[in-house]
């Protein structure tokens, strides 16, 4: 049964919403378990990404399983799906998480919205144009609201870590790269399986490299709890909410309703850890938030 126009907005809003939501958990969960449980970023990107990976291609492959077949088969694609896997989604995940492990799961968050500025960057080069106005004040809030993050307004030195900042600002580019990378050489294949294939790739290679079986170290009850709602709460439910949010509300409007993750996020860091945002992070924030909705402006 078809749902009429007003059920089918509600449903997008409530799923976007949600979905943002459990992003901005995930990202609480994350710093409970580098805070509390010692575990490492590297850790948690293989096992988020793997388990997340293999969940992901068992829901979507078998109902693409006429366009994926051909995925399979030998080609260039391959080497695209490398760069989305690992300069993409390994980048952005890895990323993230250790930012929350330098910062704070709100501040990271924050900074990986720095993305659309770098999305916005590629776009310009690609068509070979300056930034159009609205673009360039979009740009111009996302490094304003970086700058007050980054510094709170005191150029002598930096209100958060150096390594916090790198590692948010690399999130958001290695964002940027698996947002643009399959509208541009894998637009056949459907989102969700190739974001499953990705994840299971990235997060394998990933695993082989840090030498993954050497790395021990003992969860109790509340750190497995917290690893088992990062994967299902803010990765699996979380990517298949937000995605019903796209295709009932269009990706602009959704793209506006998900900034509700970074303000959840912050949120969760001060109810749950203690954490304190000075006038100058909520200024930031607000700018950096401000780049969506300039670009989501017709």
């Amino acid at each position: 049964m078809a749902l009429s126009g007003d059920a089918k907005l509600w449903r997008g809003i409530v799923c976007t919403l949600v979905g943002g939501i459990g992003w901005g958990f995930s990202g609480a969960c994350g710093q409970y378990l580098f805070t509390f449980q010692d575990v490492r970023p590297d850790w948690l990107t293989v096992v988020r990404m793997v388990i997340a990976g293999i969940l992901l291609c068992m829901a979507f492959i078998p109902m693409h399983h006429r366009v994926m077949r051909s995925f399979f088969k030998p080609g260039w694609h391959w080497l695209w799906l490398l760069i989305y896997a690992l300069g993409g989604l390994m980048i952005s995940q890895f990323g993230y998480l250790t930012a929350v492990e330098y910062t704070n799961s709100g501040t990271a968050t924050m900074l990986v919205y720095f993305n659309p500025v770098f999305i916005l960057a590629a776009v310009c080069l690609m068509q070979s144009r300056l930034p159009m106005r609205r673009e360039a004040m979009a740009i111009i809030c996302a490094l304003v609201g970086t700058f007050f993050v980054a510094t709170h307004g005191d150029l002598s030195h930096l209100a958060i870590s150096a390594e916090g900042l790198f590692w948010g600002l690399t999130s958001a580019l290695g964002i940027a790269i698996y947002t643009i990378l399959p509208a541009r050489f894998l637009s056949k294949y459907p989102t969700q399986a190739l974001m499953g294939v990705g994840m299971l790739v990235g997060g394998l290679i990933t695993g082989f490299v840090i030498d993954f079986p050497s790395i021990s170290f003992q969860l109790d009850t509340y750190g497995i709890v917290a690893l088992v709602l990062i994967i299902l709460l803010g990765t699996i439910a979380a990517f298949m909410l937000y995605m019903q949010g796209v295709a009932d509300l269009g990706s602009v409007k959704a793209s506006m309703i998900a900034c509700v993750e970074p303000i959840s996020a912050a949120v969760f860091s001060v109810v749950f850890f203690g954490t304190q945002f000075a006038l100058m992070d909520y200024l930031g924030f607000a700018c950096i938030l401000a780049t969506i909705f300039i670009l989501g402006r017709r």
